[in-house]
Parts: C-alpha cells; structure tokens; sequence
C-alpha cells in the first residue's frame, strides 16, 4: 500500500532499502523505524505484544515533551521538503496519537490505512524470519490488529484487505481516494499507470490458512473471528460494528488472563531460579576477589 501511494505522488523520506525477503522494498522511514524501536525498547513492549494491558507502558511516551519534540522536528523538515507523505512501519500503531496530536501541531491533517493480512500469514512470517514463536505471533496479532481498529475509530481511516489490493488495485486506491480525500497523482484511472509494474499478486510470502498448525484450536478461531469482523469493516465501516470488535477485545484480554494464570507457578519458579542464580554469581565473583587478595 505505502509504495502504491508512492507511486502516485506520495513521498516515503529515507526509505529502507530492499532485501531478498522483500525485493519491492519496505517503502518504511528509516528515521521512523529507528524511533519506534527506540521507543519500544524503553516502553518494554514488542512490535506485536500480545498483552493487552501493554498500552499502559507506551501511554507516557506518548505526552513525553522531548518524544513529542524529536518527531515535531522530523516530521516539520520532511512537510518542509514535500507536499504529501505516507509514514508506514508496523510499531506505529503503538504511537498512532502521537503521530496525529504533532501532525495536528503543525496544521497537516492526517488518516490512516489499516492493512489486513490473515493472522496465518503473519505468524508463519514472523516465525520463519524472526524466529518468533507462532502462537506467541497469533496473540500478538489478534492484541495489535484490535488496538489498530480501536485507536483510529471515529478518525479519517480506511481499512484495506492486502488481497483486496493486490487483485485490483485501481479499484481499492479509487475507494481510497474517496473515503479519505486523497490527492493521487496520477491517478487510478491513467492507464498504463506506475502502479501496473508494482502490484505484483504473487508477491507474498505465506498463503492463508492454518494447515497443520499446533496453535491452540481457541485461539485461531478467535483470530479468524477478528480477521472476518475487520474484513467486513473493511467493506462497511459503519458505527454499529463497534460493539462486536469491543466483544472480540474482551474475549480476548479474557484468554489472555486465564494464561497468565494458568502460567503463574512457572513464571514464578523461573523468577526464583534467575534470583538465585544472580546470588550465586555475585558469591563467585566476592570469593575470586579474596582468592586473589
């Protein structure tokens, strides 16, 4: 999506480059990548946490002056240099009031495109290249793909199914343009058009669907019930849908609670195990000092 809106004027400053996992490129800010890590790390939180109490840690970062003030100044250089941007990276979700309270500063309105890939999909990606943990990545999802619809409610967004995109792209930037005001240049009606050489349909790395995944059988049905609810606000995103997706957020902080508990004595040996061994090396390093005095 972000390097189709660049192919119709939209700028994408300082892009990341290219690699072999994704040759089209990543069309991410890497000033943007830089930050929203940096700021994650000190939130202690993972790009797909699968905690829902996790917005609590990123919360003060959010009215934190000098967080506020570094993208402040980026952000006005780049509106300086271009007319229009499009900031994609997949932390951002977590820094979404940020990003629109300082845009807002600076007299720029802002909307959002929420990308919906089947949570199969990304589970088998984040495991293959980041050696993430598939249900851990399923959770992650589900958490995340609700907070993205729950932070831009009610605000200038649109809700994309990336098949939807990749079938007929003319048809989704033209339904882009419309819901939220877009100036595409050109746009999706010239023909032959950037954006032909670019949308390649075959360009993805896993296909939907669980096959013989060892995920808990409770929650994929519940990603698949939050995948199909998006999909259908996607299409339709109209007020009444809230209630359901709010009935899918408290299903889910409910699944997640219950493994918190079902987990604690575990949690809480390994908390006991890593105190003791902390105590046994600092014992170790008091007795070389007095071998060696």
């Amino acid at each position: 999506m972000a390097g189709a809106l660049a192919c119709c004027g939209y700028a994408v400053p300082d892009p990341i480059e290219a690699e072999a996992s994704n040759p089209a490129g990543f069309f991410e800010p890497q000033w943007v990548n830089d930050f929203h890590l940096e700021l994650l790390e000190r939130a202690d939180v993972r790009p797909l946490d699968s905690d829902p109490a996790a917005t609590e840690a990123v919360a003060p970062l959010l009215t934190d002056p000098v967080v506020r003030g570094r993208l402040r100044d980026w952000l006005s250089l780049q509106l300086t240099e271009h007319d229009r941007l499009v900031v994609k990276d997949p932390r951002l979700v977590w820094f979404r009031d940020l990003w629109v309270g300082v845009a807002e500063e600076l007299g720029e309105p802002a909307a959002s495109v929420v990308m919906l890939r089947h949570p199969s999909e990304v589970s088998a990606s984040r495991s293959e290249f980041y050696r993430s943990r598939t249900t851990t990545a399923v959770a992650g999802w589900i958490n995340v793909a609700l907070l993205a619809e729950r932070v831009t409610r009610g605000s200038p967004r649109a809700l994309v199914r990336y098949p939807d995109l990749t079938a007929d792209w003319r048809a989704t930037l033209t339904c882009l343009r419309d819901r939220l005001g877009l100036r595409l240049e050109p746009g999706p009606d010239v023909t032959p058009h950037p954006v032909d050489d670019f949308v390649d349909p075959t360009l993805r790395r896993r296909e939907a669907g669980w096959n013989d995944s060892s995920d808990p059988a409770r929650l994929r049905a519940l990603a698949d019930d939050v995948f199909d609810a998006l999909g259908s606000a996607s299409r339709d995103d109209i007020p009444q849908r809230s209630a359901g997706l709010d009935a899918l957020a408290a299903d889910y902080a409910a699944l997640h609670a219950e493994a918190v508990d079902v987990v604690h004595h575990h949690v809480m040996r390994e908390r006991r195990q890593a105190r003791r061994a902390r105590r046994a090396r600092r014992q170790a390093s008091k007795d070389a000092r007095r071998g060696s005095s």
